[in-house]
C-alpha cells in the first residue's frame, strides 16, 4: 500500500479537500469564497485567495504571484461557492502560495499560553517570508518566556534548556537536544552578531522541535486530564444507575 502520510503536512490535498488548519479535520472539503489582485510592487501582482472550511467554517488566507482560475460550483443562499480550475496535473496546490494565514499548519492549541503561541505563530511567517534573523529572534524569544513559564533555573539559554529537559522526563530529549546543538541558540552574544551560518532548514527543525515540546508541556496533559473526567463521569454514571430488576413476580 502507498504512503500518503506526506500530504498530511500539506494545506491543500486537491482541488476539493484539504487540511484545515482551525479545526484540525483532515481531508475535509473547502471551497474558495473569494478573491482579487493587487500591485505588490509598481510591477508586479498578487492574488489573495480566500478559502473557507466546510466542517467548522473558519476562512484561511493565501497569497499566490500566479494567476488562477476558479470555476463556480454552487450558490448558498447568498454565497458562491469556487473550486480551482485549470490546474498542473500533478502540481500540488501548496507550491502555488508563497504566504498562508494562518501560517501554522494546524493552529497552535489554545492549552498553549497566549503569548507562546503568539511567538511562534510570528515566527513562522517570519519563516513563510524568508527574514531568517526575525524567526530566530522570536524563537529566542518563545524559549525566554517558556522558561519563565516553567520556572527553569539557569542564567543563560543554554542552562535553562538543559533545566527543562530535566525536570520534563516525559518528553522525549530528543526536542530539546535539538535545540541544545544549535549554538546560535546558546550564544550570549548579541543575537544579529550570532546570526551567522542559519539557514530557513534550522528554523524550520527548531520550531518543529519547539512545537513538540510545547505540545507535550501544554496539550497533552491536558487531554489526559479531559479524558479521565470523561471516564470518572461515565463510571460514576454507571454506578448511580438503578439497578434492573433480577425476580420475576410470581
Amino acid at each position: 500500500m502507498p504512503d500518503h502520510s506526506a500530504l498530511d503536512a500539506r494545506y491543500f490535498i486537491d482541488d476539493h479537500v484539504y487540511n484545515c488548519p482551525f479545526c484540525n479535520r483532515r481531508n475535509v472539503a473547502y471551497y474558495v469564497t473569494n478573491w482579487f489582485t493587487f500591485h505588490w510592487t509598481a510591477t508586479k501582482k498578487c492574488m489573495v485567495v480566500f478559502v473557507r472550511c466546510e466542517s467548522c467554517k473558519y476562512i484561511s488566507m493565501h497569497l499566490t504571484y500566479s494567476v488562477l482560475g476558479f470555476e463556480l460550483v454552487m450558490r448558498r443562499d447568498k454565497d458562491s461557492i469556487f473550486h480551482f480550475k485549470d490546474l498542473k496535473q500533478g502540481q500540488p496546490i501548496d507550491e502555488l502560495f508563497f504566504y498562508s494565514v494562518p501560517t501554522s499548519f494546524f493552529v497552535i492549541n489554545e492549552h498553549v499560553p497566549k503569548i507562546l503561541r503568539e511567538l511562534v505563530t510570528e515566527a513562522e511567517g517570519c519563516l513563510k517570508s524568508n527574514f531568517l534573523t526575525g524567526a530566530s529572534a522570536c524563537i529566542r524569544k518563545v524559549i525566554y518566556e517558556l522558561a519563565i513559564h516553567q520556572h527553569a533555573s539557569g542564567g543563560n539559554y543554554d542552562e535553562r534548556l538543559k533545566s527543562l529537559k530535566d525536570t520534563h522526563p516525559e518528553v522525549e530529549s530528543a526536542f530539546f537536544d535539538t535545540l541544545l546543538t544549535i549554538q546560535e541558540m546558546t550564544s550570549a552574544k548579541v543575537h544579529e552578531q550570532s546570526y551567522d551560518g542559519w539557514s530557513s532548514s534550522h528554523v524550520r527543525v527548531i520550531l518543529a522541535a519547539l512545537e513538540q515540546i510545547l505540545n507535550e508541556l501544554y496539550v497533552v496533559p491536558q487531554m489526559r486530564a479531559e479524558q479521565r473526567q470523561a471516564i470518572l463521569k461515565m463510571k460514576e454514571e454507571l454506578q448511580t444507575k438503578p439497578k434492573r430488576e433480577t425476580t420475576q413476580e410470581k
